[in-house]
């Protein structure tokens, strides 16, 4: 907005400029010309003397030369003669006009007016006195469209913020005109938002409570029954809706960074002990860490579920020519980054936004072969969240996918 406003300022005084230049300093200049054409006969029917001339030179800014039968006599050196002017052998320097005058007494007068100089350092003053107005005027505009455009501003973070998932953003209204109008219709939309995304969480936290009475009932009924196929079959899948029920209700124990028990432990250690059991799973993976040992203020048994989510995912998404799963693990001075890059065929753009979603999957199709019910990568965000670090993927420029978890580092590192 600012660039524009300069712009247009600049064109402005260009256009303005052009108009002086070109218009009103010739303009100006023909007028005066002619003025003192006439001011030169008036000042030649006088006759005036040597003195009188010098009087008149030092009132009006103008030379006089004075050749006649009273001899001849000029108020500056630099005046040409008469005869010099008549014949066109002189030009006039810039900024003079030289005006020839027959006398009473049969001689002449040359005047030399210096008036182009004072008409153009007036209007070089009516310029700069403008560009002054000009950027003021454009200054406080800018400050007052600032001023009056803050609650776009507002509205624009907020919209960024809600689109980040913070649905605690409340936008605060300055004015009472239409934008303070839109930014509590905003406000109220966010707080609709909030409503139905806490009243979905609750009633899967509601369902999950209520059907592990069920279950439990059910398991006991299948114990009485003869072990033959169907009774593995019915077992499979109750086995898969406790699983379910249970990575819900520690999706609830995580919310606002409950259920988080932290204390200081080595995060090499942890890798290597999450990494050992998955060592014999193709396509193997492999711990690349230049640290031997790196303390943080985590809870252990979060961590390696969240490590745990991420290998098993690898594994199961590797191709039959994937290398070994990568685990990178560096430091700064602030962040712990600890990085888990696979070869495998990598995650569709388009699904990247959406991938820590609950219940988000990139096979639609939620096939038992992939498995899962799309709440893993949600735990591990929230685990993440807790721990006040990110998680984050992106896929390699090869091929796979790259996932990076940050840890902020604490005060006893």
């Amino acid at each position: 907005m600012l660039t524009v406003m300069i712009i247009m300022a600049v064109t402005l005084l260009l256009i303005v400029g052009f108009f002086f230049v070109f218009v009103v300093f010739p303009g100006a200049t023909a007028e005066a010309g002619r003025a003192f054409e006439q001011y030169s006969e008036a000042i030649a029917a006088t006759s005036p003397d040597l003195q009188a001339a010098k009087a008149i030179a030092h009132r009006l800014s103008v030379q006089i030369r004075y050749e006649g039968p009273r001899g001849s006599w000029t108020t500056a050196d630099y005046l040409p003669l008469a005869r010099e002017v008549r014949e066109g052998k002189i030009d006039a320097p810039i900024g003079h006009n030289y005006y020839l005058e027959p006398s009473l007494d049969g001689g002449s007068y040359l005047f030399a007016w210096d008036y182009s100089r004072h008409v153009r350092d007036l209007h070089s003053k009516m310029l700069w006195l403008l560009l002054f107005l000009v950027t003021g005027v454009v200054c406080t505009a800018y400050a007052f469209q600032k001023r009056l455009l803050r609650p776009v501003r507002l509205l624009d973070d907020g919209v960024e913020r809600l689109s980040k998932g913070d649905l605690n953003v409340v936008v605060p209204v300055l004015t009472p005109d239409e934008f303070g109008a839109l930014t509590d219709a905003f406000n109220k939309m966010v707080d609709r938002v909030r409503q139905m995304v806490q009243a979905r969480d609750q009633l899967l936290l509601d369902v999950s409570h209520e059907l592990r009475s069920p279950l439990t009932r059910l398991k006991v009924a299948l114990a009485l029954l003869p072990d033959d196929e169907n009774h593995s079959g019915m077992v499979g899948d109750l086995n898969e809706m406790e699983a379910m029920i249970a990575e819900l209700l520690e999706m609830e124990r995580l919310r606002d960074g409950r259920g988080i028990r932290r204390e200081m432990h080595d995060l090499v250690a942890v890798i290597n002990e999450v990494a050992e059991n998955c060592r014999k799973s193709p396509p193997g993976i492999r711990v690349v860490s230049p640290l031997h040992e790196v303390w943080l203020d985590i809870d252990r048994d979060k961590i390696k579920m969240v490590l745990r989510n991420l290998l098993d995912n690898a594994v199961k998404f590797g191709l039959p020519d994937s290398r070994a799963i990568e685990v990178h693990l560096e430091q700064n001075a602030l962040t712990v980054t600890l990085l888990v890059r696979d070869d495998g065929p990598g995650i569709p753009p388009a699904d990247i936004a959406n991938l820590f979603e609950p219940f988000y999957r990139v096979d639609r199709s939620r096939s038992r072969k992939t498995g899962g019910y799309g709440l893993g990568l949600s735990i591990c965000k929230r685990i993440m969240e807790a721990h006040h670090g990110s998680i984050a993927v992106n896929n390699n420029p090869g091929r796979g996918a790259s996932f990076m978890l940050s840890f902020p580092k604490t005060s006893s590192d």
